[in-house]
């Protein structure tokens, strides 16, 4: 029996058919990439304490002025490993990070796109 092999189209803007870039881990507010990007996961590793809280907010942008695409927020006394599977959101503008840490919480994200 003979299976044909064949692969998927690109779409425009594609560098590979099956593959995403990463911000690498960031503790802080960052642009991650300018122009038109798709949304994969975001990565995220809190440490809550004194119930202060911990914010990551991921905008459609160059700042956090753009359009809001994912938010992840807790206040909750712990340390939590998070992964949000975000499908391909689509970002005309670009990717920009925002983090927030009250008292001696922390965050470290990272942000996978394509």
């Amino acid at each position: 029996m003979l299976i044909e092999r064949r692969s998927l189209p690109k779409t425009e803007g594609d560098d590979m058919a099956f593959g995403c870039r990463s911000s690498g881990v960031l503790g802080a507010s960052k642009l991650i990439v300018t122009g038109k990007t798709k949304l994969v996961s975001i990565h995220a590793a809190l440490f809550v304490t004194g119930g202060n809280a911990v914010t990551i907010n991921v905008y459609d942008g160059t700042d956090n002025s753009g359009t809001k695409v994912a938010m992840i927020s807790h206040s909750t006394n712990g340390y939590y490993n998070l992964e949000y599977d975000m499908h391909g959101v689509l970002c005309n503008t670009g990717l920009f990070l925002e983090v927030a840490e009250a008292g001696s919480s922390t965050v470290n994200v990272s942000i996978e796109f394509a």
